[in-house]
Parts: structure tokens; sequence; C-alpha cells
């Protein structure tokens, strides 16, 4: 079972034995499950991955273990892994341990290391004498790409990653600006805006050009994806 635990994982021999042991039990039935890595959650290195997904990234265990942190800028979209990395993290600091922590992530698998969509769920899978998380177990699952779950992924990724880089521009909105905002994504007409809100469609005009400058925008299309990324709509 030595293959299973880097020799160079710092760890007592009573937590090796332990941690050889929960990752034998899943090696012995890996054909049967998704894809799935188990990470040392100090730097978020590879311990461990199925002979699946090794075989789906065109690799061995020794060289992923040997890449670390490169692991998840070679195989995985970086704007992704900085969208998600983050929030486990602080899951495994301040969340409730035992609940699997979902999310959608895009890894180089597809013709020619193109991307493709795969559904994730990661939670603590060892923890060390302090108590503290010291292991991650993540299963993924790839997605259909004809599937609706696929356009899905993409657009909440694109969603989440506009959210994430614009949320002090949307910040600088005034309530009634975000108001009309609201109407205007939703395809309220210009007169009836007008009427619901009680101002002149010039004024209406004007609170439009100024929404459209304070978000960056140019076009009514980029205000309706702000509005969706920000659950007006």
């Amino acid at each position: 079972m030595n293959y299973l635990l880097p020799t160079e994982f710092n760890c007592s021999k009573e937590v090796r034995k332990i941690i050889e042991q929960k990752l034998a039990a899943l090696d012995a039935i890996a054909d049967e499950l998704p894809v799935f890595i188990v990470h040392d959650v100090r730097d978020f290195s590879v311990v461990y991955l199925s002979p699946n997904g090794l075989k789906l990234l065109g690799t061995d265990l020794k060289e992923v273990r040997r890449m670390g942190k490169e692991y998840l800028t070679r195989f995985f979209n970086p704007d992704d892994v900085a969208f998600y990395l983050p929030k486990f993290k602080e899951r495994l600091k301040t969340g409730n341990r035992s609940k699997w922590f979902s999310f959608f992530q895009q890894v180089t698998t597809g013709e020619g290391r193109g991307f493709e969509w795969y559904l994730s769920a990661a939670r603590p899978f060892f923890y060390d004498e302090a108590g503290e998380p010291l292991l991650s177990l993540t299963f993924a699952l790839q997605l259909d790409p004809n599937h609706h779950l696929a356009e899905k992924a993409e657009r909440l990724m694109e969603e989440n990653l506009l959210l994430k880089d614009n949320y002090q521009r949307y910040a600088s909105l005034t309530a009634r600006e975000k108001e009309l905002l609201q109407y205007i994504a939703s395809g309220v007409k210009t007169a009836e805006i007008s009427d619901r809100v009680c101002i002149s469609q010039k004024t209406l005009n004007t609170h439009r050009r100024n929404i459209k400058k304070k978000l960056g925008v140019k076009t009514h299309y980029d205000m309706i994806k702000f509005a969706q990324a920000f659950n007006l709509v």
C-alpha cells in the first residue's frame, strides 16, 4: 500500500497507517466509482488520483504528485479554480465540514486536450491529531456536452466570474438605478417603465446612460447579463 501515499507526505506513522487503509478501501472499488482525487489541504497538492482520472488526464500518479500546485493550472481552467478554491478553503475553516461542497469545473480531458465540464463535490477526508482537515476527497462526474447541464454550467460560471470581477461596479448603482435595470433587463417597454416609476422617458433614458457608464457596458445585452448575474431577473 506504500504507493497510495507519497513517501514524503508529512505525518506520523500512526496517521500514515490509517490514511493508507482508507485509501486502500477506495482503491479497491475505484472502477465502480466516479473519478476521485485526494488532496493535501495544506497546499492542495495531489496525494492520490484514481486510475480512471489519470487515464483521462493522460498522466500517471508519480507525475501528478511531482507537479504540486502546478496540477491545478495545468489541467483546469484557472478562472474556475480562482472562483471555487477560495470558497472551498473557507468552507474547510468555518463551514459544516460534514457537508459536500459542490461546484462545476472545466478539465482538459477533451479532444486535443480541450476543456470538458465536470460536476464535482468535495469534503474533508481525514483530520490530523488536532482535529484540523488534512486531506480532502473530491468526486468528479463528467457532463454530457449535449446535456442542458453543460450549457447551464457554462452560463453559471460566466455569471459567477462577472459577479466576482464587477461587484464594485454593481454596488455603485443607486437603488433607483438597480430598480430600473431590473425593469430594462426584464424587457419592460420604456413607456411602461416611465409610468411605473413616475418619471419621464427622457429622465429614464438619462438613467439608462448612467447605468451603462457605471457598469462599463455598451449594449442592452450586456445590461441583461449584469442583471442575471446579480439575480435581478
